[in-house]
Parts: C-alpha cells; sequence; structure tokens
C-alpha cells in the first residue's frame, strides 16, 4: 500500500493537494486552472445552450448564423477547458494512472527483494512484464510511466546501483517490446532488437557500475577471461593465444548470444502468460511457435 501510495505521488505530483474548502487546491497553479476550467467550461455551456434556439426577428439565415457561431464559440471554449485542466498534469486517465503505480510497485518491491535474497536469476524473466502489460492494455505511454516509476522507487528503496541497473536491464527492453508489440512487429524484427538493448543495457550497467564503485569490471573480466584461457592452454599444451582485442570481441559476442538466449525464452513465456492476461496472440508468434507451445488464439 505505502508503495503503490509513493508510485502514484510520483507519477502525478501535481494532483495531490489539500482542499480549502472551495473547491480548489492549496496550490495556486492548480487552484487557479481548477477555476478557470470550470469558469470556461460554464461558458461553454452557456454558448452552447441558445444554439438550439430560434430568434424571430432574424429569420432563416440569421438564425442558421447564430446557430454556427453559438457552435465554434462552445468548441474553442471546450479547447480552452482540456487544455486548462491537461496543462501540468498527465494524459492518462485516473484509473490508469492507479494501475501504473501498482505495477511499479509491484515491479519494485519484487526486484528489491530478489536482488537482496539473491533470487533475481530465477525471477528474471518476471521483471519486464508490468511494463509490457501496461503496454499492452494502455499504450507506451503508461508502460514508459510504470519504467520510469519502478526506477524511482528503487532509487528510494534500494539505491541508485539498483535503480540503474533495473533500467537498463529490464526496463529499456521491455519498453522496446511493447512499442514492437504494439506496432505487430514480427519475431524476425522484435528479437534482434530487443537483444541488442539488452546488450547495450548491460554494457551500459558494467560502465556504470565501473563509476560507482571505481573500478574497471569489464577490464577486470576481460583479464580474468585471459587468465582462463592462457590456462586451458597450457593444460592441452596448445602454444596459441588470443589477444586482448580478441578477448574483447570474445566477451561481446558472448554478451550477445546471452541477450539472444535470454530473448527467445521471454518471447516464449510471454506467449503462453500474456495469451490469458492481455489477449490472444499480443506477441504476434508465428503459427508454428504457437503449435509447439500449444498456444489457441
Amino acid at each position: 500500500g505505502v508503495g503503490t501510495g509513493v508510485a502514484v505521488g510520483l507519477i502525478e505530483g501535481e494532483r495531490w493537494g489539500v482542499g480549502d474548502g472551495d473547491g480548489t487546491t492549496r496550490f495556486p497553479s492548480v487552484g487557479l486552472r481548477s477555476r478557470g476550467a470550470a469558469v470556461v467550461a460554464h461558458a461553454a455551456a452557456s454558448a452552447a445552450a441558445p444554439s438550439g434556439s430560434v430568434n424571430p426577428t432574424n429569420g432563416p439565415a440569421g438564425n442558421a448564423a447564430d446557430a454556427a457561431d453559438n457552435t465554434a464559440a462552445a468548441s474553442a471554449a471546450a479547447s480552452a477547458a482540456g487544455a486548462g485542466t491537461k496543462s501540468g498534469s498527465a494524459e492518462l486517465p485516473i484509473l490508469v494512472i492507479v494501475e501504473c503505480a501498482m505495477l511499479a510497485a509491484l515491479t519494485g518491491l519484487s526486484f528489491h527483494l530478489s536482488t537482496l535474497f539473491r533470487l533475481d536469476a530465477y525471477f528474471g524473466a518476471l521483471f519486464p512484464m508490468p511494463v509490457v502489460i501496461a503496454a499492452a492494455r494502455h499504450s507506451t505511454g503508461a508502460a514508459r510511466r510504470v519504467m520510469l516509476t519502478t526506477s524511482l522507487l528503487l532509487f528510494i528503496i534500494s539505491g541508485p546501483l539498483r535503480s540503474l541497473n533495473y533500467l537498463l536491464l529490464h526496463g529499456a527492453m521491455a519498453y522496446s517490446l511493447g512499442i514492437m508489440w504494439n506496432k505487430r512487429c514480427s519475431w524476425w524484427i522484435t528479437i534482434p532488437a530487443s537483444a541488442a538493448v539488452r546488450s547495450a543495457g548491460i554494457f551500459g550497467s558494467l560502465a556504470l557500475s565501473s563509476l560507482i564503485l571505481r573500478e574497471d569490471l569489464m577490464a577486470l573480466l576481460v583479464m580474468q577471461m585471459y587468465g582462463l584461457l592462457d590456462q586451458i592452454a597450457a593444460n592441452i599444451g596448445a602454444s596459441f593465444m588470443p589477444s586482448i582485442e580478441w578477448i574483447w570481441a570474445i566477451a561481446a559476442f558472448l554478451v550477445l548470444i546471452n541477450s539472444l538466449s535470454y530473448v527467445v525464452i521471454l518471447h516464449a513465456v510471454y506467449t503462453i502468460v500474456l495469451n490469458v492476461i492481455v489477449r490472444p496472440n499480443y506477441v504476434n508468434a508465428p503459427n508454428r511457435v504457437k503449435k509447439m507451445l500449444g498456444v489457441h488464439t
């Protein structure tokens, strides 16, 4: 409950205020905007009301002109009211914002507990799911809010390193999957693209972790790989050893292979799960894959 409340506050900060008893809030800009919207809406209603009346002194042409003027005035007033109420606030409905807050709170809490108890390797396929669900149920804007709000929650309860790890390893990839699946892209596009996003996130996470910890983790990893290959070569009696540049290329290739395998598993799991949670064939799986997984659409 607390996490959901904080998430709602992070998503829609301008909507929170204490009433003054006159229908406005204590925030001056919000109160003025609310009063202005009410006045403009009343003007729109007043302008639209006489549009159906007839003035006997004007004649048919005059009455038609008056009706057109009243309709235009009502449309302009309604547009001004909408602009006044949406200025600086969310474009999503309240119920969608609350749902995004609940998804963000669930994701942040599960990621925090799983990393705290070293269980993130077992639940890695579940962390991108709330962002994808928000994209499937509402829009990519809702998915972006879930991703950013989860990162802010993790920044508060877990620190900047875990927040950035979630954003780079899971959030960005889930957001890209939501965009591509909403556009009904084929797996020939979604799998390489999301794998590239995750690979970039892995290297970005290593770079930021190195910056925060003041230790070059990538260079340390490459040196460990070089030492391992040197030991293997000595054990088998080989005289050839790859250079450091080859070790870097092998490390990048292994990261890409890891991302591809992870994304393929994610596609298969979400084909089954989102077919029940969201709607049939949201991930646009090929017919052969659906038959292999036993998914009926």
